[in-house]
């Protein structure tokens, strides 16, 4: 669909908020949005609009913008005045605003900004895409049928198409995703570290909320690594696999980086982290004396999600590249035999989220039959979608309508949960590391597994939920582990599988864990929940 741009003036009355209401409701269906996505984004524009008139006045004009920015469609409201955020809701000082930096690249999620005078609300969207299973079926099938040409070309000309051509394209895919994946992690913990610091942006509930987001995942991504390594490794013997005084404290002082730019060029994701996270609260303590920086940051992060986002497109083409290869060249094995860690996948989370659904179960008082249930549509619709996006709507309705869990907990929860709350993409991270690990025999101790689990929990936390963060993520957990960058083209190949998966139970998570945490802060009707 080609967007035409939309640049009007309206007045501050019901007469153009109708029509402006209108307009969205339009240009969603034409994007092909999920019918909940667009109500629920009809009356937010409402609401947003409303809240600037009763602020300034039915004189007051504002202007609608519609347009798309390399194709990523949005709409935004700009209204001249005094600094007046519409979003914020209540009892901000316990959670904290919604619209902080950590959740505003997310799509269908609203975001408020202050500059020279100008109040600016911006939505993004997200266009309707094809199924990724089908691109997938796609590439496989391609390379099928083309590896067929090795019975009519001679082994030469095969072995040219191979090393230079196959082999080029399979480097500089590789290439573009090594450009991005430092940038990308750096300037996601930096930017989760400014949202989470600033009391601005996330209240005493808020900052409890995502402590207990990364907890949970740190527990979940432990007890999933332990079993991985019981089904595709064994710690090794002596030397490095007992975690002695010294080895802990190396690990501790390797913490540390030698230069500001020497993670970057080393390629060392715990440094990195660490750096991000120094940065990160230095300029929380600065708070408006380096807002600047701040700023700065957070426009670096939306570009290098963006690119992430636009190399995500080629993904069909490099699988292709990379099945083409392995067949031609004999390796195919390896492919076939990713059912395992795929399987071990899907049977640790099921044995994660029976442990999860009876705890809550039990501390509710309510059926873990019926939770199920209520629980289903949104696991559903992200089995079928693999997208977070499409089974955010469900997944709020269903917290708040069905589970009980009060309409303002949801609105912050949810979306904040969506971009750090990931314990199946952690997990997804973890399988894969110690499989390939076992596969390219590499020596894994006690001090490789803990280094596994940081990395692999907050490279989940850090990696944006957009098409290609996982690419960047693989490509680094697997470069601190030690594990051949061969590895990645395979993993990446079956990310797809991964994706439905994790996506399905990420939402189920996120949905039992709001639970629990709104009881704990008085939030959640038992009467709802129970029937």
């Amino acid at each position: 669909m080609r967007i035409t741009p939309v640049k009007t003036n309206y007045k501050l009355e019901p007469a153009s908020i109708d029509l402006v209401s209108e307009d969205i409701s339009l240009f969603l269906t034409a994007l092909k949005a999920p019918k909940k996505n667009i109500i629920e984004t009809r009356i937010t524009v409402e609401e947003l609009l409303i809240a600037f008139m009763e602020k300034y006045g039915c004189e007051r004009e504002f202007i609608y913008i519609k347009n798309d920015f390399l194709g990523k469609p949005y709409i935004s409201f700009n209204v001249e005045g005094e600094p007046f955020n519409p979003l914020e809701k209540e009892n901000d000082d316990e959670f904290g605003d919604w619209t902080s930096a950590l959740i505003e690249n997310a799509d269908y999620t609203p975001a408020y900004s202050f500059d020279r005078g100008i109040n600016t609300v911006t939505i993004h969207f997200s266009k309707k895409q094809t199924n990724p299973i089908i691109k997938l079926i796609l590439a496989i099938v391609t390379a099928l049928l083309v590896s067929l040409l090795k019975f009519v070309i001679p082994a030469s000309g095969i072995a040219f198409i191979e090393n230079n051509i196959l082999d080029s394209l399979y480097n500089a895919f590789l290439g573009l995703m090594k450009t991005i994946e430092l940038p990308l992690v750096f300037l996601s913990v930096t930017c989760g570290i400014i949202g989470i610091g600033d009391s601005t942006v996330f209240g005493k509930i808020g900052r409890k909320m995502v402590l207990r987001f990364v907890t949970v995942i740190l527990f979940f991504t432990t007890i999933a690594g332990v079993i991985f390594s019981m089904l595709f490794t064994r710690f090794s013997e002596g030397g490095e696999g007992g975690l002695s005084i010294k080895v802990g404290i190396d690990m501790l002082l390797d913490l540390i980086p030698d230069s500001l730019i020497g993670p970057l060029t080393s390629g060392n994701t715990l440094q990195i982290v660490v750096m991000a996270i120094v940065i990160g609260v230095a300029l929380v303590i600065l708070g408006s004396k380096a807002k600047t920086i701040s700023n700065i940051i957070n426009e670096g992060n939306r570009i290098i999600v963006y690119i992430a986002s636009l190399i995500s497109k080629l993904l069909p083409v490099f699988i292709f590249i990379v099945l083409l290869d392995m067949i031609w060249s004999g390796n195919i094995r390896l492919f076939i035999d990713m059912w395992k860690p795929i399987l071990s996948f899907a049977a640790v989370l099921i044995l994660l989220f029976a442990l999860m659904l009876i705890t809550v179960s039990a501390k509710e008082r309510v059926s873990a039959r019926l939770l199920m249930k209520k629980m289903l549509p949104t696991f559903l619709i992200g089995l079928g979608t693999a997208s977070s996006v499409a089974a955010n709507g469900e997944c709020a309705e269903s917290l708040n309508k069905r589970m009980g869990v009060y309409k303002r907990f949801v609105e912050f929860g949810q979306p904040v949960g969506g971009v750090v709350f990931m314990p199946s993409t952690a997990i997804n991270f973890m399988v894969c590391a110690v499989y390939m690990a076992s596969y390219y025999k590499v020596k894994v101790s006690l001090l490789w597994f803990i280094i596994a689990i940081v990395v692999c929990t907050f490279v989940a936390i850090a990696t944006p939920p957009v098409p290609g963060g996982a690419i960047a993520a693989y490509t680094i957990i697997f470069a601190q582990l030690g594990i051949p960058s061969d590895a990645v083209a395979i993993v990446v190949s079956l990310d797809i599988l991964f994706d439905f998966i994790a996506t399905a139970f990420d939402g189920s998570f996120l949905q039992l864990e709001l639970i629990r945490q709104s009881d704990e802060n008085k939030m959640l009707d038992y009467d709802v929940l129970r029937k």
